[in-house]
């Protein structure tokens, strides 16, 4: 069974010594280590850590890569000859080759017989003393190199497809925010141009209601309004009908004239004396005086009456 998975730490603190999996069996001083990505996150792990956290990925029995459906197995050394498997009766996770394994019902690969029996397994375990590379222990450090270099390669085409995303989104959004520029640039000079363009009716506006002002000021300099004389109320209306009415029943100076001229003659016919002379004017002027307004008042009465 695939032992729980220890992440490493982080790349900024010092890098520690040993294998970063969890119930590892090659011992501190396990070598090499191998830079690995698993579930997003990066460690480092021994050959033996490897291959338990990829089981379905080689024979557990032989420890030659399971060829995919589109590889050519004779042109690599690490894999093996296509041909069918068996999983593990226990955790149904590792594999086999059939011809690798006695009876394939019963197979139960080396970490679960390993954990059934409560010991740590390790495909490298530690050595004692000088370590002698066999080709069991080339096989384990082939394999796991190449699983290895495969998560890698994984990790390298997603995060290339995630910066070219990235880039992509990038692109979309230096567009998107140039055209929100150039919408914004084309927005402040359209407000300019109106802001000038009001100022300039304004000012034309004062310019013409200056000049509006000083030619109504000349002119009314040069032809001043001439003063309206108040209307006469109603007495002075009456007042004036009285006056009227007297003026009509006065002598006119047309009856003067004539009583001078009937006075001329009357005294080129006979001189009485002065006393008679002054009745005698005094009668005719009254007499023709009289007759003439007596005449102007008719007209008045007839029309009054009328």
């Amino acid at each position: 069974m695939t032992p729980p998975f220890r992440p490493s730490p982080s790349s900024a603190a010092p890098a520690p010594r040993g294998c970063g999996g969890d119930r590892c069996a090659s011992g501190r001083d396990a070598w090499p280590l191998h830079h690995v990505r698993h579930d997003g996150v990066f460690c480092r792990l021994c050959s033996s850590c490897v291959l338990q956290y990829h089981p379905a990925a080689f024979c557990s029995a032989c420890l030659f890569l399971l060829p995919a459906d589109d590889q050519e197995p004779h042109l690599d050394p690490a894999f093996s000859p296509p041909g069918p498997v068996a999983p593990c009766s226990s955790c149904a996770v590792s594999v086999a080759h059939l011809s690798c394994v006695p009876d394939p019902v019963s197979f139960v690969c080396p970490p679960c017989a390993a954990a059934a029996e409560d010991r740590a397994f390790s495909y490298t375990p530690a050595a004692i003393g000088r370590r002698v590379l066999d080709e069991r222990a080339a096989r384990v450090l082939l394999v796991a190199a190449r699983l290895a270099h495969e998560s890698v390669g994984r990790a390298a085409a997603a995060a290339r497809e995630e910066a070219e995303r990235c880039v992509k989104e990038a692109a979309i959004a230096r567009k998107r925010s140039r055209e929100m520029l150039d919408a914004a640039f084309r927005a402040l000079e359209e407000e300019a141009r109106a802001a000038k363009k009001k100022e300039e009716v304004d000012r034309v506006a004062k310019i013409k209601k200056e000049e509006e002002a000083k030619n109504k000021k000349e002119k009314l300099a040069a032809h001043p309004p001439k003063k309206k004389t108040p209307k006469s109320s109603e007495a002075n209306r009456d007042r004036d009908k009285m006056l009227k009415f007297n003026a009509m029943q006065q002598p006119t100076p047309l009856a003067f004239a004539a009583a001078a001229a009937a006075a001329a003659s009357s005294m080129s016919r006979s001189t009485p004396s002065p006393r008679e002379d002054k009745n005698s004017v005094k009668l005719e002027a009254q007499g023709p005086a009289d007759k003439v307004a007596d005449d102007d008042v008719k007209p008045l009465f007839g029309t009054l009456q009328s």
